[in-house]
């Protein structure tokens, strides 16, 4: 059972924003269950999220997310994932999305029946009060944004289309925002990039495996109003041995996605490999006069223009940080942050990859050249260690001034009990 002392710490803890609005959008915010007193242990069913609205507490939609006792979020076909609830009852661990409404009235007179406790959200500009009521929440629409035949993920902001029913074989991205002169969207992407290398019995007769040596099983989809989480389970043979299992976690939101992958090199691989590695690049689409920025190298920007300057020499292979961002901005109607999580495992380290070539070869790859190739490497994996990584990228249009307000745009939040 959890505690109520556990509870009270987590209400120190920061409560994250994961999505940046546009203008004049509605913004989704994140907070941990356990930040919320009083409320573990209660039926999702029995708890809504409304708003003060034309003089009556209206539901707004949101959506609970469960979460493992571990990292992830809680999947009943993943045979790692436990919890100390079951998924009907809110846990210390669990995600609560909301999505706050741009317009809300003042407070009102009195306090609705059934309150729980009020939760209010402060930007800097605006101030929005939610009310978490015990009473059966109102419907919403609850999209399937992994859309099948073909497969690809699809919301109202952005579409990413993936070949060969593969969840790793990235084709076409488009981002509302990105557009030529007629309007028309214009594709980002060139390829998802993933290399796992290794010897076989010996350093120097190197095995390397891609994306397109791996097929991911969908193992479950879970549709709700503000998000959809896909867990998918890649096994990898050498020699014929089972060498690899990775599991990997998606949370789709309408302007966001974020990666978790979790994995492990068990003991007895170390009989059939040697020095594995791994690296994972992201290949844009002819994105010239896009920039580049990160957490770890200070002023220096990287500029896509089909060569490396001293900058840019200076960032590639630089070591990338446990917690970290990058931001990325066509300067042209679309950009992104992405926030990396090393969050166990990698005390290797990784190091930054950045290329921009338009006539260098990486394959696999859909158009020629590196317009740019950016990510990061594992030189070695070590054996019998259990891996986990987090990306969480988050799209917009970009602009001046979008890196420091997505950067910002952590609101403070207060939850107060019912007495």
């Amino acid at each position: 059972m959890l505690t109520r002392v556990r509870s009270r710490n987590l209400i120190a803890a920061a409560l994250a924003l994961l999505l940046v609005p546009a203008a004049g959008t509605a913004r989704v915010v994140a907070l941990e269950g356990g930040g919320l007193e009083g409320l573990a242990g209660q039926e999702r069913a029995a708890v809504d999220v409304a708003v003060y609205r034309d003089g009556a507490f209206q539901s707004v939609p949101h959506q609970w997310l469960a979460w493992s006792n571990g990292q992830a979020p809680y999947f009943e076909q993943d045979p790692d994932s436990e919890r100390d609830l079951p998924v009907t009852r809110i846990a210390t661990a669990d995600r609560l999305l909301v999505k706050v409404p741009e317009d809300t009235d003042g407070a009102p007179s009195t306090d609705p029946p059934g309150l729980l406790g009020t939760l209010i959200i402060d930007a800097g500009d605006d101030t929005r009060t939610l009310y978490l009521l015990a009473r059966p929440p109102s419907p919403h629409p609850a999209p399937a944004r992994l859309r099948r035949d073909p497969l690809r993920l699809r919301t109202d902001d952005f579409e990413l289309r993936l070949r060969d029913d593969n969840l790793f074989l990235w084709g076409d991205f488009f981002h509302d925002g990105y557009t030529d002169a007629e309007g028309r969207r214009r594709n980002l992407l060139d390829s998802l990039k993933l290399r796992l290398s290794a010897g076989v019995f010996s350093a120097g007769a190197r095995l390397t495996l891609t994306n397109e040596n791996l097929d991911p099983e969908i193992r479950q989809v879970i549709d709700g109003p503000l998000a959809t989480l896909v867990y998918a389970r890649t096994r990898v043979r050498v020699a014929g041995l089972p060498v690899l299992k990775v599991h990997n976690f998606l949370v789709i939101q309408d302007q966001a996605v974020a990666v978790h992958a979790r994995f492990r090199l068990p003991g007895f691989a170390a009989a059939v490999l040697r020095e594995p590695g791994a690296r994972v690049t992201v290949d844009g689409h002819d994105l010239n006069g896009a920039r580049l920025r990160t957490s770890w190298t200070g002023d220096r920007e990287a500029r896509v223009d089909g060569r490396l300057d001293a900058d840019e020499r200076a960032m590639v292979d630089s070591p990338v940080p446990a917690r970290n961002w990058l931001w990325f901005d066509t300067g042209n109607g679309f950009a992104m942050l992405a926030r990396l999580n090393f969050a166990s495992g990698f005390g290797t380290g990784a190091r930054f990859l950045y290329q921009d070539d338009p006539e260098l070869e990486d394959k696999p790859e859909r158009f020629p050249g590196q317009t740019p190739n950016v990510g990061f490497a594992l030189d070695r994996i070590p054996f019998g260690e259990s891996f986990y990584f987090m990306a969480e990228l988050t799209f917009s249009e970009g602009g001046p001034g979008a890196l420091a307000k997505a950067r910002r745009a952590r609101p403070a939040m207060q939850w107060r009990p019912a007495p």
